[in-house]
């Protein structure tokens, strides 16, 4: 039997963060030669959904996306709240087209943080938003890339 060359994975990446855009060929050279085999982009929101498949085909082997809602919604910090149904209603068809594309529904999970989901409606919401999101994993046969605060202890529950 010959060599097998073992290579580095990191699982859980923002790549389509806008501040990898002046310089992601760079980072993907480098996380290549430190002997990184794969990335995988995560979502955290429908507007980057577009985005990381693009650099899934770009980087075709390399790149392996996700797609999914993750349970704090908003692009600046001012501007964070917690995820609602409709932003998984908006979601959802986006990740349906891209199905056969994705390595995993991702990036998913619940946070509790009282900066976020301060009441128990916002709770429950974001218990909705998982459970759905879990659904729909299942039935495409994903796994999860599950977000995991240590504020929330339910998320398993």
């Amino acid at each position: 039997m010959g060599t097998v060359g073992v290579g580095l994975v990191d699982c859980h990446c923002h790549l389509s963060d806008p501040d990898f855009d002046h310089d992601l060929d760079d980072v993907l050279e480098k996380a290549k030669k430190a002997n990184v085999v794969a990335l995988v982009a995560v979502a955290e929101h429908s507007g980057e959904f577009e985005k990381i498949i693009q650099l899934s085909e770009r980087y075709s082997g390399f790149v392996l996306p996700c797609l999914g809602v993750h349970p704090v919604q908003g692009l600046s910090l001012e501007d964070q709240r917690s995820v609602t149904l409709k932003d998984l209603d908006v979601a959802l068809p986006i990740i349906e087209h891209y199905k056969d594309r994705l390595l995993a529904v991702g990036e998913v999970g619940l946070d509790f943080s009282p900066r976020f989901a301060g009441s128990d409606e916002q709770k429950e919401e974001q218990r909705q938003v998982l459970i759905r999101q879990v659904q729909l994993a299942k039935r495409l046969n994903l796994p999860l890339n599950r977000f995991t605060c240590t504020r929330t202890r339910k998320t398993g529950k």
